[in-house]
């Protein structure tokens, strides 16, 4: 299992097309460990990765990136949305689930990526998150339209779905998000 970023930048090389036979010497590989790197590092490997596993236009805008804590990123996911007055159930009710249910955001108002307090991207599967989160980057620059929000995650979906499987998980093993859970969340419901 690969726990490191240094392992999954290497793995991203290889996966966006470098040649088979990409050898890392021992040194390199240490100097790819002591290298820290920001999210806003890691975004054009990772816009590479999303363009080259889908038709997607290269875009030439990449995204701001914050931290926020839990809460502040579940109300940019309500935000218009809580305060409906035909909204059904208790708007706490709502947020309390989504708090689980939510890790990072894209806000395509401000076109920013919001993720969580103490993401390091050490994992492939934060790093899936940055995948996820750009995936709507690229979605709100190209103005593609969706029947429904829900619609819209189906690609981000799959994108961070492909990025996990290269590195031996996936959405249900990263995040215990089953076959029936993925489609509830990728399709529109009225």
């Amino acid at each position: 299992m690969f726990k490191s970023l240094p392992c999954c930048l290497v793995l991203l090389a290889i996966a966006i097309g470098e040649p088979g036979d990409v050898q890392l010497r021992a040194s390199e590989a240490q100097s790819v460990e002591q290298q820290h790197f920001s999210p806003q590092t890691l975004l054009p490997a990772l816009e590479t990765w999303v363009l080259s596993q889908f038709d997607l236009p290269a875009i030439h805008e990449h995204p701001s990136i914050e931290f926020a804590s839990p809460a502040k990123i579940v109300s940019l996911r309500f935000a218009g949305v809580l305060s409906d007055p035909g909204e059904q159930g208790s708007p706490n009710d709502r947020a309390l689930s989504a708090q689980h249910d939510t890790i990072a955001i894209y806000y395509d108002a401000t076109r920013t990526i919001y993720l969580p307090e103490g993401w390091t991207g050490d994992t492939p599967a934060e790093l899936s998150v940055l995948v996820h989160e750009g995936v709507h980057h690229f979605q709100n620059v190209l103005k593609l339209k969706y029947e429904c929000p829900q619609q819209r995650e189906k690609l981000a979906y799959m994108a961070q779905d492909r990025w996990l499987a290269q590195f031996g998980h996936s959405l249900e093993t990263a995040f215990h998000m089953d076959a029936f859970s993925l489609l509830v969340k990728t399709q529109c419901f009225w």
